[in-house]
C-alpha cells in the first residue's frame, strides 16, 4: 500500500475511532497475557543528550502506568547523567525546568552492551545469547502478550543507528518474522524516533503480522530535536526530540482514568500528527492494531475524575533538524552567550574542524559515487546525483548489497556509525542496490582505491 493511500486510510480510521468507543470497557483489567516494554536509546555522547532523555521519560510513563519492572527492558549507554558537561550531575531533564526523568530508571544494558546484536536477541527472547550480559533480561513473550518498543536515535535510508554499527531494515524484519513464527506476541507497537524512520517499514513491514509502527518522520525527511538553543539553558544541547516529546507530554497531561483507558493508538497518532509540523509522523503495518487501546501496550493511570482535553500548542520555536543539532547549538552559543575568549576560540576551532572533516567525508563519498557511475553510466539517471539522490522504494533483496558497501566504507575509509554527518549521504548507495543488488561486487574495489589516503582522525563528525 502506498504511503499517501496509507495515510488517507489512517486519517479516515482516526475519525471513525474518535466517534466510536473501543469494544470492551473492562478489556484492560481482564486482558490476558503480559505487557512487555523495550526502551532503546541507540546513541552516545553529550550532543545526543535528547535521546537518553526521551527514553528515561518513556520509562517513567510506563512505570507509573503499572507495567511490572521485570517486563520493562531498558537499553542506553548511560553516559549523560554524570557527564562532565552536565550542569546538574545525576539529573536528566526532557524539557526546560523539567523533573529528573533519570531518577529510578533501571538500565538493563548500558555502555558497550548497547549493540544491534543484543537488541535483536532481547526482542526475540534469546536468553542463552544474553546470559552474562547486563541483567540478562529478554522478552519472554507468548501468543497472548503485547510488546511496545520505543527506539530513539539517528537513522537514514533503511537504517537505525547504534554506537558502533547500523541496524538494517531487513535485520529488524527478520527478527519480527522470528517472533511471529515463535508466537512471541499477540500485538506489537513500535514508536520510532529517527530521521527517515519511515524507510525502515515502507514497503517492508507486512500488514498481516499484527505489528504497527509509528515513526517520527517519513522515508525521506529528518526528525527534529526540540527545546534547543535558548530553551536548553545551561545544558547547551537539545533536551528532547519533537515527536517523542509530543506523544509523551500529551500523556503527562492529567486526564480521567476512564479516558486514559479508552485512548487508542490512533488517538495518540492523531495528536502527534497534528502537533509535529516539521516532519510527517507516519504509520505502517497492521492498521487494526491502531484501533487497539494504547493502554493495552503501555498501561494506564488516571487522576480519578473526568478532565477536559487540553489542546497542545504546536508552536515550538527552538527546534533543529536532528542532522543540525550540534552545529545549531554551537552557533547559538557563540552568538548569544557571554563566553570568555578561550571558550569562544575553542568552540570556533571545533566548528572549523568539524567542517574540515565534513569536506573530507564528502570528497571520499563523492569520489566513490563518481567512479561507480563512470563504470556504470546506465545507473546514474536511475539513482540521481550524489547531492540530490532520487528516492527509490527499498526492498528486502537490496539490503545484502547495501550492507556490503557500507561495511566496506567503514573498514577501508572511516567508521560510518561513528560519524553522524554521513547519514544524509548514504541514500545514493541504497539506490545503487535497489537498481542492481549485485553491484556491491564492483563497488568494493572502488571503495578500497578511494580510501587509500584518508586521514585516520575522522571520528564524531556531526
Amino acid at each position: 500500500m502506498g504511503i499517501f493511500n496509507l495515510v488517507s486510510l489512517t486519517l479516515f480510521a482516526i475519525g471513525s475511532f474518535a466517534v466510536h468507543e473501543p469494544k470492551s470497557t473492562n478489556e484492560e483489567i481482564n486482558v490476558r497475557g503480559k505487557k512487555w516494554v523495550v526502551l532503546v536509546a541507540g546513541s552516545d555522547g553529550w550532543n545526543n543528550y535528547r535521546h537518553q532523555a526521551d527514553i528515561c521519560h518513556a520509562y517513567q510513563i510506563v512505570k507509573e502506568n503499572g507495567i511490572p519492572l521485570e517486563n520493562i527492558i531498558t537499553m542506553m549507554v548511560d553516559d549523560i547523567a554524570y557527564n562532565s558537561r552536565n550542569p546538574t550531575p545525576g539529573k536528566i531533564i526532557n524539557k526546560p525546568n523539567g523533573t529528573n526523568v533519570y531518577r529510578g530508571v533501571q538500565i538493563d544494558y548500558k555502555g558497550e552492551d548497547v549493540t544491534k546484536s543484543n537488541f535483536l536477541k532481547i526482542i526475540t527472547g534469546d536468553q542463552a545469547g544474553m546470559r552474562s550480559i547486563g541483567t540478562g533480561k529478554v522478552v519472554l513473550g507468548g501468543p497472548l502478550d503485547r510488546i511496545f518498543i520505543n527506539y530513539v536515535d539517528h537513522g537514514t535510508t533503511g537504517i537505525l543507528g547504534f554506537p558502533d554499527e547500523y541496524l538494517y531494515a531487513d535485520e529488524l524484519n527478520d527478527a519480527f518474522q522470528t517472533m511471529n513464527e515463535n508466537g512471541s506476541y499477540k500485538k506489537m507497537l513500535l514508536y520510532i524516533e529517527a530521521c527517515k524512520a519511515g524507510s525502515m517499514f515502507d514497503g517492508i513491514l507486512s500488514e498481516d503480522t499484527n505489528i504497527f509502527a509509528v515513526t517520527a518522520s517519513g522515508p525521506r525527511e529528518s526528525s527534529y530535536g526540540c527545546y534547543c538553543r535558548s530553551e536548553s539553558g545551561p545544558y547547551k544541547t537539545c533536551l528532547g526530540d519533537l515527536f517523542s516529546v509530543k506523544w509523551m507530554e500529551d500523556l503527562d497531561t492529567p486526564r480521567s482514568r476512564q479516558s486514559a483507558r479508552k485512548r487508542t493508538v490512533f488517538n495518540d497518532f492523531s495528536v502527534a500528527r497534528v502537533n509535529v509540523t516539521q516532519s510527517n509522523v507516519m504509520i505502517y503495518g497492521d492498521l487494526e492494531t491502531g484501533s487497539e487501546k494504547l493502554s493495552s501496550f503501555i498501561g494506564y493511570i488516571g487522576n480519578g475524575a473526568d478532565s477536559p482535553n487540553v489542546q497542545q500548542s504546536n508552536d515550538f520555536d527552538n527546534t533543529a533538524s536532528s542532522r543540525d543539532v550540534h552545529e545549531s547549538n554551537v552557533q547559538y552559543e557563540l552568538a548569544h552567550n557571554k563566553l570568555s575568549l578561550p571558550e569562544a576560540l575553542k568552540l570556533s576551532a571545533e566548528l572549523r574542524q568539524n567542517k574540515k572533516m565534513r569536506s573530507v567525508i564528502d570528497s571520499v563519498l563523492r569520489n566513490i559515487y563518481s567512479e561507480v557511475v563512470k563504470a556504470r553510466p546506465d545507473v546514474k539517471s536511475k539513482i540521481g546525483d550524489y547531492d540530490e539522490p532520487k528516492y527509490l522504494k527499498l526492498n528486502l533483496a537490496m539490503f545484502p548489497c547495501y550492507r556490503s558497501i557500507l561495511n566496506q566504507i567503514t573498514e577501508s575509509c572511516f567508521s560510518l556509525p561513528r560519524n553522524p554527518y554521513v547519514l544524509d549521504h548514504l541514500t545514493v548507495f541504497a539506490n545503487l542496490c535497489v537498481v542492481d543488488n549485485q553491484i556491491h561486487q564492483m563497488v568494493s574495489s572502488i571503495v578500497t582505491k578511494s580510501c587509500s589516503n584518508v586521514p585516520a582522525n575522522i571520528i564524531n563528525v556531526q
